[in-house]
């Protein structure tokens, strides 16, 4: 493929580097909406929200995958994201997801005035958008 269809990505969390590679196409969750990015992108600095990281390779191949949140900086040669948790769509744990669903719905059922229920509605959203990625990408492949 010709350089200029293509850019890097890389995805970075404190416990790995998730992605690292050329693709043709992404688009990042962001505060203002999901941003598109093609090579040749105008550089942009923003911040990663909780959401769905589209990536589609340099073959056409197209996967989603969990972002927590963070910061992203796009320049002339890719993508750089560096957020606390990542997973692509077919790696991640259901069984672990809805366990963090369920703990996440008890609080929120609880009413308990000790408990941070700002937390556990982010854990249930968090929770639910890995279950959604997970049961996706398992029916598309």
């Amino acid at each position: 493929m010709d350089k200029k269809k293509e850019l890097k990505i890389e995805l970075i969390t404190p416990e790995r580097v998730l992605l690292d590679s050329p693709i043709a196409f992404a688009t990042v969750p962001s505060g203002t909406g999901p941003i598109g990015v093609l090579p040749g992108h105008a550089p942009l600095l923003g911040n990663l929200f909780m959401g769905v990281l589209m990536v589609r390779d340099i073959s056409g191949k197209e996967f989603n995958v969990f972002v927590q949140s963070g910061s992203f900086m796009i320049s002339h040669s890719g993508i750089k994201i560096v957020t606390p948790a990542a997973e692509i769509d077919d790696q991640i744990d259901i069984d672990r997801a809805t366990a963090a669903k369920d703990r996440a719905n008890k609080i929120l059922a609880s009413n308990d005035s000790i408990m941070d229920m700002a937390r556990a509605k982010e854990a249930l959203i968090r929770a639910e958008t890995r279950i959604n990625l997970a049961q996706a990408a398992r029916k598309t492949r």
